[in-house]
């Protein structure tokens, strides 16, 4: 079976004398769920942010879907849902208009917006 997410010879180096990740390999295979366990700042987190593309691997490749992270970042961003530690929306804004920021950053249409709005009951929440 094809991996979803896969890496290999994965480093990375918050400083140079502490080193977080060492040669992680991973190969999550679709339909497949997958957990992080270890205690504070074993690389859980990092590894995450990693897979993502919101932190850059400094050595050693990832892949999702089949394709390089890195080089079609995007395009696989789209096809992801993700929250670690903490939502990233901003609070005096409001659900339309935190939405409307990640139109404008995935060039997804106004249409979607309000699709999105429905599909979590947030149509009516006016400025909230």
């Amino acid at each position: 079976m094809e991996s979803v997410i896969q890496t290999t010879a994965l480093d990375y180096h918050y400083s140079r004398k502490v080193q977080t990740l060492y040669d992680i390999e991973l190969a999550m295979e679709r339909g497949s769920v997958y957990g992080f366990l270890g205690p504070n700042g074993s690389g859980k987190t990092t590894t995450l942010r990693l897979l993502l593309g919101l932190l850059n691997n400094q050595k050693g490749e990832i892949r999702v879907f089949g394709k390089p992270l890195q080089a079609d970042r995007i395009a696989i961003l789209k096809k992801i849902g993700s929250l670690i530690e903490h939502p990233s929306l901003y609070g005096h804004l409001s659900a339309r208009q935190n939405l409307e920021i990640y139109l404008a950053t995935y060039g997804a249409t106004s249409g979607r917006v309000q699709e999105v709005l429905r599909i979590a009951d947030l149509m009516d929440t006016g400025s909230k």
